[in-house]
């Protein structure tokens, strides 16, 4: 906005969106929230595929959308697939995403997610030397928040220790963030990525988890601590990590808008369960046989 300094421009996470939703129809304020986007010349809303399945929100975001293009103002959404794969969105938003202009935005290539972190470094005055930069970017691939989170780790462990990072202190941070440093074995197949061609078949395998553990797909997304709930949840937290790509961020968005910690937390407990426990890595590979 350098050249128009006076636009206003709003960024929501879906998640986000559909709390002020849901609090503006609890409070009857609809009209305060239509009011407030009255004033928005750009609105950025990402991760739009979450609007899955809530029928009166996208009624509520369809008009949003005529709204903003009769004034001729921008829209800008992002998701994890072309529009005509968002197969649980009315076909009405499915059409007015398809006639805007589409970008299908790779993951960085190896030269620029280098770039990124000499640039990200350079913004923190802390440089680290090209072996460690390298390493991250050879381990973190297809996320440049998460590859900015590993240089933040390492930035303040370099800051409060006053020494230079070295490889252990680069696996370490690795294997928070949830990634295997690069060489590193993979330790069974089953953390091998299925195709992402499976990504939109996410919400059927979570059905069928909910099914197996005879619990519904809304007490998997929700605060419950049950046993057989905070299991399940783990497990698709684990299967959408290792088998579909998602990012940290996006899982923890889609179950309720937990946190990265939460989510490392959740793979990394299923992870070391199975390791001890060869029921549960059987039915591990029962929920995702077939994808």
């Amino acid at each position: 906005m350098q050249t128009h300094n006076d636009k206003v421009v709003t960024y929501l996470p879906t998640s986000k969106f559909l709390d002020e939703v849901i609090e503006a129809i609890k409070k009857n304020k609809m009209t305060d929230l239509m009011h407030k986007l009255d004033n928005v010349d750009v609105l950025m809303i990402d991760d739009v595929q979450f609007l899955s399945e809530k029928e009166k929100t996208q009624e509520i975001f369809h008009n949003i959308f005529n709204d903003f293009y009769s004034k001729k103002k921008q829209i800008i959404i992002t998701s994890d697939r072309p529009p005509r794969e968002l197969k649980l969105l009315e076909e009405r938003l499915r059409t007015r995403f398809a006639t805007g202009l589409v970008c299908d935005i790779q993951a960085p290539k190896f030269e620029a997610r280098v770039a990124i972190l000499q640039a990200k470094c350079a913004m923190k005055d802390c440089m680290l030397d090209m072996t460690a930069l390298t390493l991250l970017a050879q381990a973190i691939t297809t996320n440049v928040r998460e590859l900015e989170g590993a240089l933040n780790i390492l930035v303040s462990k370099k800051l409060f220790t006053g020494k230079e990072i070295d490889d252990d202190d680069i696996r370490s941070c690795l294997k928070t963030l949830g990634y295997h440093s690069p060489g590193d074995a993979t330790p069974t197949n089953y953390s091998q990525p299925i195709n992402n061609r499976s990504v939109s078949h996410f919400s059927s395998i979570v059905d069928k988890v909910a099914t197996y553990y005879n619990i519904s797909s809304t007490d998997v997304k929700g605060d419950s601590r049950k046993k057989e709930i905070s299991q399940a949840r783990q497990m698709l937290m684990f299967i959408a990590k290792k088998y579909f790509d998602r990012t940290l961020e996006k899982i923890g968005d889609y179950f309720g808008g937990r946190n990265h910690a939460t989510v490392i937390y959740a793979t990394d407990t299923f992870e070391k369960q199975m390791r001890h426990d060869k029921q549960l890595e059987n039915d591990l590979l029962m929920m995702i046989e077939g994808l």
